[in-house]
């Protein structure tokens, strides 16, 4: 390998003696540097342009997804943003899943991943998907889990905390799963409508169990039937945890508070980081709201419009009811020809635009079907959705598209 100058010897005596590789022996003629130049950024016309402020190139995630996956490997992308990483990991034939905090991102990469095109760049032959589900983590409607049978809402409950599913009896007392090695109760509000948890109950447990399973207790429950305020009692050595639905899990388990998950009013924020731990449930804003068609100042041509005229925001953060006016409001999407099935995103009209414009959103009319729907979104994440008919903005219905006969030659 000497003779042949295969060997690189360090001026180091102490160094290794190293084979060289030579780039004529390489594939390719031309080494990929670690600066990836000749990728321009996304251009005002592109047909790929999503109008999301941060939206990458598909070019670029094209050179990512080859460099580190093979054909039916999972992507990843646990930041997804407008989802060029889905798209291009849809169109090499890879598997994915796409994570994303804000609303304005999943309704983005939803009707991305509904117009799909084969070729990078959003060109070529349209490209119909592959079965995809969108998951609501975090946010649970409240009036559907209180009617779940007991199996499920036991299911939930476990779930929920990130408990093992370990049914298990200890001193007579049947116990649902493990948290961290310790045992889990799941309350049963079916068996005992109407019971609360207070110290007492907890001492009757302690007698049935405390000296047969360690250090710890968990005890999980809606929040309204605890009757204790601490977040654990401590009775001989053993600490009985209260896990409430639906509050964070406590900050012991976490050692962080818990706060909400805020989403943004204006383009500059949509990629903020935010740490959170917990949940709530989904508690939809209250909106006010009209709509019509009429002429704008300094416009020539009449608009469709929809103006929002009172908007109250619900949550619940670190165990306190809190209520908020229009400052609570994080941005209005809308689908302009509603199907009444998916919402296809038109249109979005983040809060301080709204403000500048007397809280009033300016659309052609000419774009609007049968039926728009319109989501009204917080900063919590909660959203308010409306249908709203086209006639109601005082327009004639959409003219039926005359029928093509085709023949066949």
């Amino acid at each position: 390998m000497d003779k042949l100058g295969l060997l690189h010897f360090p001026d180091d005596k102490n160094g290794r003696i190293r084979s060289k590789q030579y780039l004529r022996d390489t594939i390719g003629n031309k080494a990929v540097s670690d600066v990836w130049l000749g990728i321009s950024p996304l251009q005002g016309q592109s047909l790929e342009k999503q109008n999301y402020p941060t939206q990458k190139p598909e070019v670029l995630l094209e050179r990512v997804v080859f460099a580190s996956s093979n054909l039916g490997d999972i992507v990843l992308d646990c930041f997804a943003g407008s989802g060029t990483t889905l798209a291009v990991a849809e169109k090499l034939g890879r598997r994915w899943i796409g994570i994303d905090c804000g609303k304005l991102a999943i309704y983005t990469i939803q009707k991305r991943m509904l117009n799909l095109k084969s070729e990078i760049g959003n060109k070529g032959k349209p490209l119909k998907p592959k079965p995809f589900t969108l998951y609501n983590a975090g946010l649970y409607d409240f009036s559907t889990l209180r009617q779940l049978p007991w199996a499920d809402w036991r299911f939930f409950a476990l779930q929920l905390f990130g408990c093992k599913d370990e049914p298990h009896t200890i001193g007579g007392l049947k116990l649902d799963g493990k948290l961290k090695g310790a045992s889990v109760l799941v309350f049963n509000h079916h068996e005992h409508p109407g019971k609360r948890i207070d110290e007492d109950t907890v001492r009757d447990i302690h007698a049935a169990v405390g000296k047969k399973i360690g250090r710890k207790f968990f005890i999980i429950a809606p929040r309204g039937v605890f009757d204790f305020q601490q977040d654990y009692l401590d009775l001989d050595g053993v600490r009985y945890y209260a896990l409430r639905i639906p509050y964070s899990v406590i900050n012991e388990l976490h050692h962080r508070e818990f706060t909400a998950l805020q989403q943004p009013n204006d383009e500059t924020a949509v990629n903020d980081i935010v740490d959170a731990w917990g949940f709530d449930f989904i508690r939809p804003p209250k909106v006010h709201w009209s709509v019509g068609v009429k002429k704008r100042k300094s416009q020539l041509f009449e608009e469709a419009f929809l103006k929002v005229k009172k908007f109250q925001s619900y949550a619940r953060l670190r165990g306190e009811d809190t209520y908020g006016g229009l400052e609570t409001f994080s941005m209005l999407m809308l689908d302009f020809d509603y199907d009444g099935d998916v919402f296809d995103m038109d249109a979005v009209f983040y809060a301080h635009q709204l403000d500048a414009a007397n809280w009033e959103a300016w659309f052609p009319a000419e774009n609007l079907g049968e039926k728009v729907m319109a989501v009204f979104i917080d900063i919590h994440g909660n959203e308010a959705r409306e249908v709203i008919p086209r006639a109601q903005f005082g327009l004639r219905p959409v003219k039926l598209a005359s029928k093509k006969t085709t023949v066949k030659k």
